[in-house]
């Protein structure tokens, strides 16, 4: 397989069966299922009912067209839910290769049941396994991993390890418990490591937060929405200085950690505010880091971005091994059916290695495709 384009963030409308046909028998009545109603299809997740289908699938809608909800299995591409549609869009797209994350399974960390939360993530990791199969030198798996119970946590990482199709692991952004510094996950990290699998988080998962933007009553506020939608990427500069700051990267010096979906122009005053931090605070607040922030990063960091020209122009403040583009399909900042082309215009004046190494290589070797 040659790789001249790899997306290292795309997600799948998970097919209507996903958890119903998996899950032990005595929870597909509280399992993830899809329910018809007048405005389309809807997941209903323990009893409770979520909106119908609509932003995460608006790939080939024109902009003006969006719309939160509304949608159903007949109305998205088929290629959101079926891997052989989705090969197909790829070809459309002329991309080569695909990093898979999951639509409603992102919130399936937030299912406070223990017991029905680790059998969903299980059913959709061998769901995700089934979907990548399909081509897994072009579908690349993301698979999920609990944190409430971290031995759990632990045996999934290994469970996904013997996977087909499935090259990484994903942990909630904010798990239930405590932080991702926290040295309890320190089993977790080890067996990612041991596995040559890239532990990714993406954007607000887990632990919903609260405060003006996401409290009871935020939608009613002027412009809440879109504002939600602009802090997006706070939520990754979080969890890297507590993966930085909690010393995980010093811990475990082989473990690859990716940011998805952030995007990167803010990485540039990341790394520059880390390192001051270090410097001015880590006698004081007895920070035992050998590096500098900025060094962890290099070593052992990456990150995701869909539109970002700022980034691509701060690439080498940034550092340019550390960069993977994406096409986030089949969601709203979606560049499918014109990445080429989205390409080309962000990486007008950029040196052909450079731009190699960004759209590609650097994906190449997060996931060991060769």
């Amino acid at each position: 397989m040659k790789y001249n384009v790899i997306s290292s963030d795309d997600h799948v409308e998970e097919p209507k069966d996903t958890w119903q046909s998996r899950v032990p028998a005595r929870l597909r009545d509280r399992a993830p299922r899809v329910v018809r109603v007048p405005d389309g299809d809807a997941w209903e997740i323990n009893g409770v009912r979520g909106k119908t289908i609509g932003l995460e699938a608006q790939a080939g809608k024109k902009f003006e067209e969006y719309k939160s909800s509304g949608e159903s299995y007949d109305t998205i591409r088929k290629g959101s839910y079926d891997a052989h549609e989705r090969l197909k869009d790829m070809d459309i797209d002329g991309v080569d290769a695909q990093t898979i994350f999951p639509n409603i399974g992102l919130g399936i960390f937030g299912i406070e049941d223990h017991e029905l939360q680790f059998a969903c993530i299980r059913a959709y990791n061998d769901f995700l396994s089934e979907f990548c199969s399909v081509n897994p030198a072009r579908l690349i798996g993301i698979g999920l991993i609990p944190t409430d119970d971290v031995e759990v946590g632990r045996k999934e990482v290994e469970h996904v390890s013997r996977l087909p199709g499935l090259r990484g692991v994903m942990l909630p952004t904010y798990p239930r418990g405590e932080p991702l510094n926290s040295g309890v996950y320190d089993p977790i990290w080890g067996a990612a490591q041991d596995l040559n699998l890239p532990v990714h988080i993406h954007l607000r998962t887990g632990d919903r937060r609260t405060g003006a933007l996401f409290g009871p009553g935020a939608a009613k506020l002027r412009g809440a929405v879109p504002a939600l939608l602009n802090v997006a990427s706070l939520a990754n500069y979080e969890a890297l200085s507590q993966i930085i700051f909690g010393g995980v990267l010093e811990l475990f010096p082989r473990l690859k950690f990716v940011s998805v979906e952030g995007n990167i122009g803010w990485l540039g005053y990341f790394l520059e505010k880390s390192d001051r931090t270090y410097k001015r605070h880590r006698h004081w607040t007895k920070l035992d880091l050998p590096k500098l922030p900025s060094e962890y990063f290099h070593r052992q960091v990456y990150a995701t971005f869909i539109e970002d020209k700022i980034g691509v122009k701060i690439r080498q403040d940034i550092g340019v091994d550390n960069l993977m583009w994406s096409s986030d399909y089949p969601h709203t900042d979606t560049t499918w059916p014109n990445s080429r082309q989205y390409i080309e215009d962000t990486f007008q004046g950029v040196p052909e290695e450079d731009k190699y190494k960004i759209v590609a290589g650097n994906a190449k070797k997060v996931y060991n495709l060769d």
